[in-house]
């Protein structure tokens, strides 16, 4: 796991806020749809990227409609891909 958070890039919280307001869409009700609360968007759109796991990561991008791979470092490769899922 800790590779993952390794690859998360450093302006992921500021791509997740892009991302959301070009849908028009609050923290709240990004966070409703992906199952986890407000102050936890708030929080990675901070940059406090430490909050954000996989999981949570494929949440908020299906409801946004983005890769989650978007959000990483590099291209990964497929050992990196599977040591993430």
């Amino acid at each position: 796991m800790n590779l993952f958070y390794e690859l998360i890039s450093d302006n992921a919280g500021r791509k997740l806020k892009f991302e959301r307001k070009a849908w028009g869409m609050s923290r709240r009700k990004l966070a409703r749809l992906a199952y986890t609360d407000p102050e936890t968007i708030e929080y990675i759109e901070k940059g406090y990227v430490c909050m954000l796991d996989f999981d949570l990561l494929r949440k908020i991008c299906k409801v946004l409609q983005v890769s989650p791979f978007d959000f990483f470092n590099k291209q990964l490769t497929t050992e990196e891909i599977l040591a993430i899922v």
